[in-house]
């Protein structure tokens, strides 16, 4: 994804009979995503995740909600690849690898905040190169990705930034999705 197809993604109208998003509030945050994408401006994974648009005004449709919502968690995965410095190749599909996780280091919570407890992520990072690598007789899919808990670390124990985790949680499970899709595209 480039700041070039940031600026260029066009979204439906909401269904009729449902008030979409404000369009003029996407349009100004896609606009941010792409300045973003230039390294103009800092936006995190999880400052686009709780990003809150008005609905449009009564009478007007906005943009639909399901639309909007999607590009944004695409967008999510690839700041997150590029946050992490992994390469995509021209087609956009992921090249996230076990030798990929294996290098990876969360930093620790803002001072004052909650993080994951260490030990349950690094556990679950064992299940996920072992994924990748495809090594053991099952691995994980993506949906059971994208319903990871952790708990939260106490005083004391080594925890690691909440936001960080969850991100490359997304791109975990876009790259388990890709394979999955593929797998059954090469079955039929």
């Amino acid at each position: 994804m480039t700041p070039d197809d940031v600026r260029r993604v066009r979204f439906g109208r909401a269904p009729i009979g449902h008030r979409g998003y404000d369009t003029i509030e996407v349009d100004a945050f896609c606009l941010r995503i792409a300045d973003a994408f230039l390294g103009r401006v800092t936006l995190t994974a999880a400052q686009i995740r709780g990003q809150e648009f008005a609905t449009a005004h009564l009478g007007l449709r906005g943009y639909d909600r399901d639309e909007v919502d999607e590009f944004l968690d695409r967008v999510c995965v690839e700041l997150e690849f590029a946050r992490l410095g992994i390469r995509r190749d021209p087609a956009g599909s992921q090249t996230l690898t076990s030798e990929d996780v294996r290098r990876l280091r969360f930093s620790a919570p803002p001072t004052g905040q909650a993080g994951y407890a260490a030990d349950e992520v690094d556990a679950y990072l064992d299940r996920v190169i072992a994924t990748l690598a495809h090594v053991g007789p099952i691995g994980l899919t993506s949906a059971e990705v994208r319903t990871a808990n952790f708990g939260l670390a106490h005083a004391g124990m080594s925890a690691y930034h909440r936001e960080e985790v969850d991100a490359f949680l997304d791109v975990v499970e876009h790259t388990l999705r890709a394979q999955e899709r593929e797998h059954l595209e090469t079955q039929h």
